[in-house]
């Protein structure tokens, strides 16, 4: 908690501050795809909000969301995050998030969305397993052709994240009280080896596949290092992860949790039946 206890957050609000979340995102990202001063300011004057966490007078961090709608209702887009290198690792995006949770609760929002891209796996136990959020889309090419530092080389596939502010799950998520998410029983739907760094992913056959109450999807625990030393395995994983995935969730499962498999260059995504589930917890 050292690094954190010198951390305040706040909403911005002032445009000297929303100009410095324009700054920020071109630092952490490129300025191919900063979202504007005038498009921050309108949105958090119509429904969306900016968080930010500042070290004294310096904004290190931030999480932007504008308001989204469908025919389920109101939500806000949680449309990025993003931290210093400098300050990550201290528990600064997990503050921001519930930061952001609480400001959507007092505004009357139930429903909280974002994306992230379902390789980058320690993304995905964030969201799914400290947060209590959940997915059941995932999105080809979401962005199309990017160029910056983390998108460059693969299609940006994206999960579509669902955070229901308000439910159990999440509440017990946040609290630390959720269920093990340790299914080692459950079939994989991708064959690799979890020794090697860069092994190729085999689509497997299972039979009765969908009459299964859940299975496991295994992604490289660092798909930035196979990224820059093996392109083509990246491209391998990616295919494969979109492959599987897509067709688990065309036959109603849900991404309930992520096992992270310890010393292993592989965790797990666990996939649920959400008919067997009942519900989202």
């Amino acid at each position: 908690m050292g690094l954190l206890n010198t951390i305040t957050f706040k909403r911005i609000e002032e445009l000297k501050d929303i100009m410095k979340v324009v700054e920020l995102q071109a630092e952490i990202w490129s300025s191919e795809i900063v979202s504007p001063q005038p498009q921050l300011v309108a949105s958090i004057h119509h429904g969306g909000i900016l968080v930010g966490a500042f070290a004294e007078e310096k904004l290190v961090g931030f999480s932007y969301g504008f308001a989204g709608f469908n025919n389920e209702g109101p939500y806000l887009v949680s449309h990025m995050t993003g931290i210093l290198p400098e300050y990550q690792n201290a528990g600064i995006g997990y503050h921001l998030k519930l930061k952001q949770r609480e400001w959507a609760i007092d505004y009357g929002y139930k429903k909280i969305v974002w994306t992230y891209d379902p390789l980058e796996v320690r993304n995905g136990y964030f969201n799914v397993c400290k947060l209590g959020a959940y997915s059941k889309r995932y999105i080809p090419s979401y962005y199309g052709e990017l160029n910056d530092k983390l998108n460059k080389g693969l299609p940006t596939d994206r999960l579509l994240i669902e955070w229901d502010i308000c439910t159990k799950r999440v509440e017990n998520a946040i609290l630390g009280m959720s269920k093990n998410q340790i299914e080692n029983l459950y079939e994989t739907l991708i064959n690799c080896e979890q020794a090697s760094e860069f092994s190729s992913p085999i689509p497997l056959k299972i039979k009765d596949k969908y009459s299964q109450a859940g299975f496991r999807v295994p992604v490289p625990s660092n798909i930035q290092f196979i990224k820059q030393q093996k392109p083509e395995v990246a491209h391998e994983w990616r295919y494969a992860v979109r492959a599987a995935i897509t067709e688990a969730f065309s036959k109603d499962y849900i991404i309930t949790g992520v096992q992270k498999e310890h010393n292993s260059k592989i965790h797990y995504y666990i996939l649920k039946n959400k008919l067997v589930e009942g519900s989202h917890d």
